[in-house]
């Protein structure tokens, strides 16, 4: 890897997390691009630009004054439209770009998933009244308002700035890492019917499925869309990508 190059990371992710780690450990000059919220809630040693890009010419400019080589997308695959906009300005820059996006989880033995393709789409499988537990985050929380038939809980890191936006739910207060175990007293006791998420993929987050599986919870998985390219699975080949260019 030369010692030249200039790697701006969209870090969204465990693994832009990582990569930007590793890339620091090489002596690589690396500026973390973090979203307004800061959900993955890191104190980088390395630069950092808050709030992404809102137009083509912002991100041409930061590029430029930054003299940035290499753009690494690792933010979360369940949001494509960041990895689409993202390749096509570094197309026009002439801007080397490459997507980090980790393998989706797969149904196991035990498992009761419904994959749907969209947020929407939740309602027509959950048909009866029933408490739904939410594990999409609160900006997402939009997308579910025909969900009006079941009872929704959505759990937070920090007490949310506004109220629930729907009459029938709340949030939950819980702090990470969650067990297997944690995962299943607490839907024991809120009495969960369904666990909706989407497919981000890691072991991180793998609790809740298995909790889900050990309870024989119906589980609405949100399918993820296909990854753009170029793209890898691991920050190991993201590195070797690198060393290749």
């Amino acid at each position: 890897m030369q010692s030249a190059a200039k790697i701006l990371v969209l870090s969204g992710t465990r693994e832009g997390v990582e990569v930007i780690q590793r890339l620091q450990e090489k002596q690589v000059y690396v500026i973390a691009s973090v979203a307004g919220d800061a959900r993955t809630r890191v104190t980088f040693t390395t630069p950092v630009h808050f709030g992404g890009f809102a137009t083509q010419a912002d991100f041409a400019d930061f590029l430029g004054k930054n003299e940035i080589t290499h753009v690494l997308d690792a933010s979360h695959p369940n949001d494509p439209q960041i990895s689409v906009q993202t390749k096509q300005w570094c197309r026009g820059l002439d801007v080397k770009f490459l997507n980090i996006t980790r393998s989706g989880w797969r149904a196991e033995a035990g498992d009761r998933w419904h994959i749907v393709a969209r947020e929407a789409d939740v309602a027509p499988v959950i048909t009866d009244p029933a408490r739904v537990f939410l594990a999409t985050g609160r900006m997402r929380l939009s997308e579910f308002s025909n969900l009006d038939h079941c009872y929704l809980y959505c759990r937070q890191i920090d007490v949310a700035p506004d109220a629930f936006p729907f009459s029938n739910g709340e949030y939950v207060l819980g702090h990470p890492p969650f067990s297997v175990e944690d995962e299943m007293a607490l839907f024991e006791r809120l009495k969960i019917d369904w666990l909706v998420l989407r497919n981000s993929g890691g072991e991180r987050s793998m609790s809740k499925l298995i909790a889900a599986r050990h309870l024989g919870l119906p589980v609405a998985m949100i399918d993820r869309p296909a990854a753009v390219s170029p793209s890898v699975e691991t920050v190991d080949q993201a590195l070797e990508w690198l060393k290749a260019c």
